[in-house]
């Protein structure tokens, strides 16, 4: 006989993996971790929303080299981030409206570093 948290983390689960939060973002979206974006070039329409979440072991940010946007630090998850009672990691949007080609950086690790020359991304928006 299974115990009766198994069902609950079960149903859970499921629901996640149908998409059941209606809280989370949609449209395209950049996962930060280890240092990189994924993807790390994005095409999207004009009046698109890209959201980025840190799903890294420390604070990052999303700034374009363009003075474009700049995310305030979003932090890490914690304690096993949106599942187990942890927090999720920080997220930021940011909608295109323009086209054109938008390079970016996480500004607490810089690309003019050498350990961190690959921690660059690309947005381009087209019409």
């Amino acid at each position: 006989m299974r115990p009766k948290w198994f069902v609950t983390v079960a149903g859970l689960a499921m629901v996640a993996a149908c998409g059941g939060s209606s809280s989370s973002p949609s449209g395209p979206r950049v996962t930060i971790s280890d240092f990189s974006f994924s993807p790390s070039t994005l095409s999207v329409k004009a009046g698109t929303t890209v959201t980025w979440t840190n799903n890294g072991p420390t604070m990052h940010t999303t700034v374009s080299d363009t003075g474009v946007w700049s995310s305030a630090n979003l932090a890490p998850p914690t304690g096993g981030g949106g599942y187990g009672g942890g927090t999720a990691g920080g997220s930021f949007q940011f909608t295109f409206n323009t086209p054109g080609s938008y390079p970016y950086h996480c500004s607490l690790h810089p690309p003019s570093n050498s350990l961190y020359s690959n921690f660059v991304g690309t947005i381009t928006v087209t019409q």
